[in-house]
This record gives C-alpha cells, structure tokens and sequence, in this order.
C-alpha cells in the first residue's frame, strides 16, 4: 500500500493547477475596482464661476491645424507631416494649408520643429503658413530646466 501511495505522489500531473492563477487574477480585479473608486470619489462636482468682465484667454482650440518638420540627417530634407497626413515636399505642404485656408482662415496652426534643424527651414515653412493668409501661428517649444 505504501508503494501505491508513493507512486501516485510522484506521478507527473496530468495539467496545470489554475486555481492560484484565478485566485490571484480576482484579487487583482477587486483591487483595481476598489482603487476606480476611490479615484472618483476624489472629483467634486461643483459649478465654477463665470467673472463679468474676464481678461482671460481661452487656449483651447478647437480648429486647429499641427505642422510637424522632422529632421532626418544633415543630407536629407525634412520630414513633413500637416495633421497626420505626411507632405513629401514643401509645395505639397503649402497645397494642403491652402485647402485648409479655404475651409477656415482663422483656423490656429501649431508648428512643432526638431530643435536640429537650420533655421531657414522653419522660417520657411513659416513663410508658406503666412502665404495661405493664416495669421494664427503657434510655434512649439521646449522650456529649458532653468526658467
């Protein structure tokens, strides 16, 4: 008797034992929803004031269009998307903000250059944006560590 019982222990199982995989998967799924909750609760519905006579600017665009030129090597011309639309050229860009001039000329134009790229490259795309009568130009910069 005590061989068979040897034997049977020692057997290879016939699977994988799931049940501490489930365990530890509704542990984790009580966990995330308690901490959802919490998370929530910490947001106060409230109504914020609306001042008479606000100096304030509204930042927030709705219409707007982003430039991206993307330096490539020091040999190569830069990488051009309008939107998420890629721009093989420089005359594909300015055909494209035309359309988007037409559409909406007071449409806001974020332009976002790769720090190495020469200046003459930016100001000429900044050239095209001003062509297509888009006087809303924003362009993107890094702030620096030191103020």
């Amino acid at each position: 008797m005590h061989s068979r019982l040897r034997e049977y222990i020692l057997r290879p199982s016939d699977g994988i034992n799931m049940t501490p995989m489930i365990d530890v998967t509704f542990l984790l799924l009580t966990f995330f929803m308690l901490a959802s909750h919490f998370a929530s609760s910490e947001k106060v519905s409230l109504e914020l004031p609306s001042p008479d006579d606000s100096r304030a600017v509204d930042r927030r665009f709705r219409d707007k269009v982003m430039i991206n030129v993307v330096h490539q090597g020091p040999d190569l011309p830069p990488r051009l998307t309008l939107g998420a639309m890629p721009a093989g050229s420089l005359a594909e860009l300015a055909a494209g903000l035309q359309g988007v001039a037409r559409r909406d000329p007071g449409v806001q134009v974020i332009l976002r250059a790769d720090r190495r790229l020469p200046y003459g490259v930016v100001r000429r795309v900044m050239e095209i944006v001003a062509a297509q009568g888009l006087t809303r130009l924003q362009v993107a910069a890094e702030l620096s560590e030191d103020g």
